[in-house]
């Protein structure tokens, strides 16, 4: 079984020794593919244009909004599958190298119906109520880090597999997020500076917890 918060994140740090840097790379080029374009965030970043020594505000449209989201959910499953491979490697000291979080595409379909049936799952249970849509959360959580180690498997049956590797551990993981909500505040204080130094840092923890639960299993 997964070890209690304090020692999951005590060997996240142990293993993120003297490789902050490569995390911190491979987390920003993640959010970059899968965050910066959303909900027009590519018009925010790019919307001031230097012309004729002024800033001149360029206007945002619909358009170019729906097209970050688009391209945003597109990228999601391969770059989620890519980062967890990354952290499972160095959590396991197999000496991750940055393109590992692009290996993911090599199973492009795979990974984008996964996210499609993610999302789908996630947002019908939250129809319900918000407790029904986290337990759907925690239940799927587990499902790239199963398709890294069995990349033979479908979507489905890695969703499958990761709702059953959860039963009676959604908690555990619940208390594993609840750990980091200060550092997410502070993310959020140091208007996002700070997610630099916490989003490895989860992910390291988070890899952790996958590792205990496969090995209680084996």
């Amino acid at each position: 079984m997964p070890q209690e918060s304090y020692d999951l994140k005590r060997r996240a740090k142990e293993q993120l020794s003297g490789n902050w840097t490569q995390a911190v790379i491979v987390c920003f080029i993640a959010w970059l593919l899968t965050q910066a374009f959303a909900n027009g965030n590519e018009i925010q970043t790019l919307r001031n244009v230097w012309q004729n020594g002024e800033l001149v505000s360029v206007p945002t449209t619909r358009h170019s909004s729906g097209l970050g989201d688009l391209v945003s959910f597109i990228l999601a499953g391969p770059v989620a599958l890519g980062v967890a491979g990354y952290f499972v490697k160095l959590m396991r000291n197999e000496g991750p190298v940055i393109k590992d979080m692009f290996g993911g595409f090599k199973f492009f379909l795979k990974t984008f119906v996964l996210n499609l049936l993610i999302t789908v799952f996630t947002l019908l249970w939250m129809l319900l109520l918000i407790i029904p849509g986290i337990i759907a959360i925690l239940r799927y959580s587990m499902a790239y880090y199963i398709l890294c180690d069995n990349p033979q498997l479908s979507a489905l049956e890695a969703l499958k597999r990761s709702k059953l590797m959860m039963v009676g551990y959604k908690f555990d993981l619940f208390k594993l997020w609840l750990s980091y909500l200060g550092w997410f505040l502070l993310g959020i204080i140091t208007l996002g500076i700070g997610f630099l130094w916490v989003i490895p840092y989860y992910n390291t923890a988070l890899a952790n917890f996958y590792q205990d639960l496969k090995d209680y299993g084996n």
